[in-house]
């Protein structure tokens, strides 16, 4: 029997302890909060990975657990540009990633129609830019089922007035952008009123195993430590959650998360992190996805999204040293090649003010070794998935890895894993995520003649308040409404955030208030500090300004209280 998080068979130790299943629902642990909870499965990760498992298993008729050490989408799925690939960016580098992404495209505009911009996507050649490159990717996209199609300069320009003059070709594919933040919280809220359980601040610190495999997880709300708390003569134990089978989808941290079940399981999973950085510019420049047509390369992507533009990325392979859980840094340099190959693409940029620059890990999926044992990584490294059955790999039965892809892909990933899942379960439920479009979330009001929780955004009090009360935190509804996110970057608009979270009496709700001025000062304060973060990276011009005009705000006022750099770094990683 194993010492890690050891269990019996389903009627053991952990089972008895093990509540029934209650009625679906969101809830944040706090670190005295003990989870004891049971189900057919339990999906680690709280990304567009992991949502799409919980989504995909949930219609199949699953009762479903997941858990999320911070809150939904605040890794990797919060830190991307907002681009659904056609698959023309990977027609000659992945094929079968290009094909993959053009066929997923097509299935999420008719099940998450209401989430997706169709922009449409320009990929550009410039007179600098090898020809060879453009008859390779066309003969490519073909190949893939895409059917670019090439326009004359004068009509690229007509439709992108700030493009580059001498501009040699053009192509138009069917890219879009999607609203990730939307849709993640719609996924969730839907599995939740099918019965599904979300345990947020919830660290997965070990499996509970038996002589067959894992048999569920052993859950601490984030900030337990070991030692006397509040009085307390001992810690509070973890608290455990039992299923049959367990997938993990945390994204980069896939490797580590498996190999909590032993290093045969860490060992399965090839998966390399990598840094990318990203600017936000300060208005909606382009009115379509531009692409440079030349292999994939640092900042060469100019996405619309909302009412500002995200130009990017960069690909940095992150080394053992370098990735931990905090936030990533974004150097100068990062900053300065971003925006120096968007303004070769787009030169009007020069009139926008950069608003932020932010950076996120991507989980790519190492290539076959070459003789001398190395893996490709970074722009070398696959951009498809893999998903792991343990138990064929030499590590323990019921444990599961999904792992890479795009968040194009997220639904047939999540269609992937379910077949698994169903198959290990004996049971059989097909996949329902191709017909069933996804539940609308609660939409913006057009009225806007009440009070305003943001005058950048214009977003209405009310609204605000109705987020709250769906259980999100201030980062949540922030990201489904854009509070905060605008000019300003919340240096104006905290206080009033502040005056409306204690008005409903938040951590509670309007119908449970139970307001907390700690509470809500620790809250807005780290939000505060999370937005000027991104902004000090493009620290020039009109945002140097806003930087010191927030420094002076703090020396006026009470000044940023102990802790806000920790409580910023605990905000995750998000883009716009």
């Amino acid at each position: 029997m194993s010492a890690r998080g050891a269990c019996g068979p389903l009627g053991s130790k952990a089972a008895a302890r093990t509540a029934p299943a209650r009625p679906g629902g969101v809830r944040r642990l706090g670190p005295d909060d003990v989870v004891l909870d049971r189900a057919d499965a339990i999906v680690i990760g709280g990304g567009v990975t992991g949502v799409g498992v919980l989504w995909d298993l949930t219609l199949r008729g699953l009762d479903v657990v997941l858990v999320e050490q911070a809150s939904i989408g605040r890794g990797t799925s919060g830190a991307f540009h907002g681009l659904l690939h056609s698959g023309a960016r990977y027609a000659v580098t992945d094929p079968a990633t290009a094909a993959e992404c053009l066929r997923e495209n097509r299935v999420l505009r008719a099940v998450a129609g209401r989430f997706i911009e169709d922009t449409g996507g320009l990929f550009v050649r410039g007179p600098e830019d090898d020809p060879s490159w453009e008859a390779a990717w066309l003969d490519a996209c073909r190949k893939a089922g895409l059917s670019p199609r090439r326009l004359t300069p004068e009509e690229t320009l007509r439709r992108e007035p700030g493009l580059r003059r001498d501009l040699v070709s053009a192509f138009a594919v069917p890219d879009s952008t999607i609203d990730g933040f939307r849709l993640l919280w719609s996924l969730v809220w839907a599995a939740v009123e099918a019965g599904a359980r979300v345990y947020l601040g919830a660290r997965v610190v070990d499996y509970l195993t038996d002589e067959a495999g894992v048999r569920g997880v052993r859950v601490a709300g984030v900030g337990q430590a070991p030692g006397p708390r509040y009085g307390r003569a001992r810690p509070v134990e973890p608290g455990e959650i039992v299923a049959p089978v367990v997938v993990n989808a945390t994204g980069p941290w896939a490797r580590e998360t498996a190999a909590l079940a032993g290093p045969e399981a860490g060992g399965a999973v090839p998966v390399q992190k990598d840094k990318g950085v990203l600017v936000t510019f300060n208005a909606r420049v382009v009115s379509a996805v531009l692409q440079r047509l030349r292999p994939p390369a640092d900042g060469d992507i100019l996405v619309p999204h909302g009412p500002v533009t995200i130009a990017g990325t960069t690909s940095t392979p992150l080394g053992e040293g370098e990735d931990g859980n905090d936030r990533l840094e974004v150097s100068p340099q990062e900053v300065a090649v971003v925006v120096r190959e968007a303004m070769r693409l787009v030169p009007t940029l020069d009139r926008v003010p950069p608003l932020r620059a932010f950076a996120g890990r991507r989980p790519l999926v190492l290539g076959s070794p070459s003789p001398e044992g190395h893996r490709p990584g970074g722009r070398g490294a696959g951009r498809g998935f893999i998903l792991v059955d343990h138990a064929s790999t030499g590590g323990p039965a019921g444990l599961i890895t999904l792992a890479g892809g795009k968040f194009t892909t997220f639904r047939a990933m999540a269609e992937a894993a379910g077949d698994v899942v169903t198959r290990l379960l004996g049971r059989k439920a097909p996949c329902r995520t191709r017909e069933v479009g996804i539940p609308r979330p609660p939409e913006r009001p057009r009225d806007l003649s009440g009070a305003l929780a943001c005058g950048c955004e214009l977003v209405a009090a009310d609204y605000f308040e109705g987020l709250l009360d769906t259980g999100l935190d201030l980062v949540d509804a922030a990201r489904v409404s854009r509070i905060g996110l605008g000019g300003c970057q919340a240096t104006f608009c905290v206080p009033r955030l502040a005056g409306v979270m204690w008005s409903i009496g938040w951590p509670g709700s309007r119908r449970r208030p139970r307001a907390d001025a700690t509470a809500i000062s620790g809250e807005t304060e780290a939000f505060r500090q999370e937005r000027l973060a991104g902004v000090r990276t493009v620290a020039w011009g009109t945002q140097a300004r806003l930087v010191a005009l927030a420094e002076a705000l703090d020396r006026l006022t009470v000044g940023p209280g102990p802790g806000t750099a920790d409580r910023a770094d605990r905000g995750g990683e998000h883009g716009t």
